[in-house]
């Protein structure tokens, strides 16, 4: 099987807060989690300083369709509204990367 592979950039661009974000969405094993415990766990288990609002973990969503595509950002972390007002929203890892991701933070 062809192996996928992030842009060469990819790390350079990942912050404190995209970094705990990705290993959070990893540890949870492909599991849906509400973006507002997503956020805590940020808070809790890495120190950064997370909004509560909803909309802080599209924003890094943002940052990746501006930085390579829409598709990219979906394909590296899937999202999924929560509720009809489109106010909440669950995360979880995609599967193109995750095996490159998941060798990255353990190396």
């Amino acid at each position: 099987m062809p192996r996928n592979h992030l842009p060469n950039d990819f790390y350079e661009r990942l912050s404190p807060k995209k970094e705990a974000l990705l290993q959070i969405l990893l540890d949870i094993e492909g599991e849906w989690i509400r973006g507002v415990e997503l956020r805590q766990r940020m808070r809790d288990e890495y120190g950064l300083s997370v909004p509560e609002k909803p909309g802080a973990i599209s924003a890094h969503q943002g940052h990746y369709t501006k930085w390579y595509s829409k598709g990219f950002s979906r394909d590296l972390i899937n999202a999924r509204w929560t509720d009809e007002s489109h106010q909440h929203a669950e995360y979880r890892i995609g599967d193109k990367y995750e095996d490159e991701l998941r060798e990255y933070f353990a190396g």
